[in-house]
């Protein structure tokens, strides 16, 4: 009798949003994109980035909290050195196809490695090379990566803090956050701008153990109440006055408060307005989802599950293809026909990754050999078969 434990459905509730922030981490990283002008980046004080790194703390503990319960912490560690190790290659792949890229804009005339922020790469390839291998080199548009790097390999500490008492998980992600916001600290980009990382670990790690204790069960998410409901959409509401040009720039007052919000955010750092605002929207869009989880399962909400699924993959092909698009804007122009045409290949493109990936990932080809029809004549047996084709 075997005794493997029937798998859980996924959550598609995960899939889903993590697919829609791939959708709008792509059309933010494509300059002069018009659809970067309605994702939810422009209406609050959190974004597709906040959606995405929580869903990786979520998404982590379900993948790997329960290797280490059932195959103990050796192996538990082996998986996640594993996928740090993809994770690293596939940030080092994405940088030299963005600098691969950038050499043959610059052919055309065109600086886009100035906008991606790596001029220092081809102006001093010696020391960024190494800088970028050990992570002392990380432009801002490549930080993501590390950030997702660096916050799961924490893991196997984090476990074992938990095996003591999972509060001590929550008090030590809260005290390290706390000391980015007393003292500003962050790692060097080691970028010539003097800047820090663009998503500062020690600071977005709150995030993704906040997806990682909802996940394994050590906090308690609250339950939908009016009142909770009300003060988080209104809050909401706060976020897309003091974001929202056509809004604020109805009245002084609102400019004011503005200027106020833009004075104290601080995104590589990860502010507390942030943090509470992305608390509140998933408070409130899971509010308004949770009686109606069948319209995810639905033939629109589907493509966006599969680029959820997939998410590695798509991220890769996402970031590359914004690179493309905002070199076309570049040559082309932002006009209505090239627009419809990038993000039409973009969105397209990422959804073909999504589907190709799916595929490699059954591995078809291991698939056993179908069993050969029997003959329903005798006479069919003498018949000599047509030659196969080699495989």
């Amino acid at each position: 009798m075997s005794d493997a434990r029937p798998k859980k459905p996924r959550d598609l509730r995960l899939d889903f949003f993590r697919g829609l922030s791939l959708v709008a981490i792509f059309t933010a990283h494509v300059p002069g994109d018009w659809l970067a002008e309605i994702i939810w980046a422009r209406f609050g004080l959190s974004d597709a980035a906040h959606v995405f790194v929580f869903i990786s703390g979520y998404a982590a503990a379900m993948a790997f909290g329960g290797t280490f319960l059932r195959q103990g912490f050796a192996t538990g560690t082996a998986r996640i050195v594993w996928r740090c190790a993809q994770l690293y290659s596939v940030h080092m792949a994405l940088f030299v196809l963005g600098a691969a890229i950038c050499a043959w804009a610059a052919t055309k005339g065109i600086d886009y490695a100035a906008f991606l922020g790596i001029s220092d790469f081809f102006a001093d390839p010696g020391r960024t090379l190494l800088g970028l291998f050990t992570l002392r080199y990380v432009p801002t548009y490549f930080d993501i990566l590390p950030l997702y790097m660096l916050v799961l390999a924490c893991v196997p500490l984090v476990l074992l803090l938990a095996r003591i008492h999972p509060g001590l998980v929550i008090a030590l992600s809260v005290a390290v956050w706390s000391f980015v916001q007393a003292t500003g600290f962050n790692f060097d980009s080691g970028t010539s701008t003097g800047q820090g990382w663009g998503f500062n670990p020690l600071a977005w790690q709150m995030l993704f153990f906040t997806g990682f204790a909802l996940s394994r069960g050590w906090v308690e998410a609250p339950r939908f109440h009016p009142a909770l409901v009300a003060v988080c959409a209104a809050y909401l509401l706060f976020g897309f006055v003091a974001i929202h040009p056509a809004v604020h720039s109805l009245h002084p007052a609102l400019v004011d408060l503005h200027a106020w919000a833009y004075s104290h955010a601080h995104k590589p750092n990860l502010d507390l307005r942030q943090y509470a605002h992305f608390l509140a929207l998933a408070y409130v869009v899971l509010w308004a989802i949770d009686p109606r989880r069948e319209l995810l399962a639905s033939r629109l909400a589907r493509p966006f599950v599969e680029l959820g699924r997939q998410a590695l993959p798509v991220f890769f092909a996402g970031m590359a293809l914004a690179h493309v698009g905002g070199i076309a804007f570049a040559v082309g122009g932002d006009g209505l026909t090239l627009q419809v045409l990038v993000n039409a290949a973009g969105i397209g493109g990422l959804y073909a990754v999504a589907r190709i990936s799916a595929w490699v990932k059954v591995a078809p080809w291991k698939s056993p050999a179908r069993a050969p029809v029997a003959s329903e004549t005798p006479v069919a047996a003498f018949v000599k078969p047509a030659a196969q084709p080699a495989v």
